[in-house]
């Protein structure tokens, strides 16, 4: 026996498959619902009113897989199920709703049959054709089949059928179609549709997480609609942190170019007032276009608002005059480009600024910022600032 013998592919999809659609309850469920997983049926649906969903799952990757067909033990088991439960007043008819799913395409059948049926006419016609379909009964099927049709259990029957539906490959019950019906349900706001797919598989990773804790436990494997909402509420949060920072220095690239053209600058000009250093110069350029670059898309994709900018620059602004008041005191008598170069590098250096209300991971965001408000002459570094730079801008 070779190792591909011993491979289920089959079983591991339809094991998918009940949580793909245990997703699609949880998402589309109003609040307080309870999805089941292996509970009271392949999918089971709680909720808060008392009214209930039993759903049995049938996927196959089979090409000529015919689930549920009138003489499938896959149909009479489900029917003999659902009966006895209905007969032993394991639930109650009136306000549970039987639910028969395949990923395969159903052609005409009884099991079709049965879920168009809504008129006592049509359930008539159902019974009378699994009646029909019951003559000379496969080996295995027999006691289902006559478990179903017991004379004193066709007013059950009839129940039964009434409350039953179906849901094939025609109504969006598997693959892709599934996935984009689970979405269409899901709270999601406008900015994350691009990444609703991927939301999607957090979140069914988490219910396989919480699912397989639960039966590790030795408990059964019921999801609240409430945690479910919860954990949405999370992922989307933790996403929109990651879309409100800025991104690494090294993903950003500058080029000599860019640097060069920028040289003219008034955030260039106060920098050489207190410094000939090269290196520094140009890596305050680098700072400053990578910090415009990122403000531009943290804008449009991270729902920073002007707002939001506003309040980094006052703060920023706030904390230079902080930093210039200490070391105009504490430095009387130095060579003035010696104190703005403190002041620039106390400034500038190491410091992280919070942008709306989330901690920022990169320096040339604020260091950028500070060159920004330096180029409006909101802020300057050597001492006279003010003074040097209206005599520069006046100079022929």
């Amino acid at each position: 026996m070779s190792l591909s013998d011993h491979a289920a592919p089959g079983t591991a999809a339809t094991f998918s498959y009940q949580f793909e659609r245990a997703l699609l309850w949880l998402a589309r469920s109003p609040a307080e619902t309870m999805v089941g997983i292996e509970t009271n049926d392949d999918v089971a649906v709680l909720h808060s009113d008392g009214n209930q969903f039993l759903e049995q799952d049938k996927h196959s990757i089979q090409q000529a897989s015919k689930p549920y067909g009138d003489r499938s033990h896959d149909l009479w088991n489900t029917l003999a199920t659902w009966l006895t439960a209905i007969e032993e007043k394991e639930v109650c008819a009136e306000n549970t709703k039987f639910v028969l799913v395949t990923n395969k395409t159903l052609p005409e059948c009884i099991a079709a049959q049965i879920g168009r049926a809504k008129t006592q006419p049509e359930i008539d016609e159902c019974v009378t054709a699994l009646t029909k379909a019951a003559k000379n009964p496969p080996q295995g099927t027999e006691n289902l089949m006559a478990t179903v049709l017991k004379d004193e259990s066709i007013p059950n029957l009839k129940k039964l059928i009434l409350a039953c539906e179906v849901v094939d490959g025609s109504q969006t019950a598997a693959g892709p179609a599934l996935r984009a019906q689970t979405i269409a349900h899901l709270p999601l706001p406008d900015w994350c549709s691009p990444q609703a797919d991927s939301i999607t598989n957090e979140l069914l990773g988490w219910m396989h997480k919480t699912v397989l804790e639960t039966w590790q436990q030795g408990k059964p494997a019921w999801v609240k609609r409430n945690h479910f909402i919860n954990q949405l509420d999370a992922i989307l949060a933790r996403r929109k942190r990651v879309m409100s920072r800025e991104r690494s220095a090294h993903l950003i690239p500058v080029s000599e170019d860019t640097v060069g053209s920028q040289k003219g600058s008034r955030f260039v000009k106060q920098l050489h007032l207190i410094t000939d250093e090269d290196n520094t110069v140009d890596g305050a350029i680098k700072d400053f276009i990578r910090c415009n670059i990122e403000k531009a898309r943290l804008s449009q994709e991270g729902n920073i608002t002007d707002q939001d900018w506003l309040c980094f620059e006052d703060t920023l602004l706030t904390r230079w005059q902080k930093i210039r008041t200490r070391i105009l005191r504490m430095n009387q008598g130095q060579p003035l480009e010696d104190i703005g170069f403190n002041i620039f590098t106390d400034t500038t250096e190491e410091h992280k600024e919070k942008l709306a209300g989330c901690q920022t991971d990169q320096i040339y965001l604020t260091s950028g910022t500070y060159h920004r408000l330096a180029e409006l002459l909101k802020v300057g570094w050597h001492p006279e600032f003010e003074t040097l730079m209206k005599q520069w801008e006046e100079s022929p």
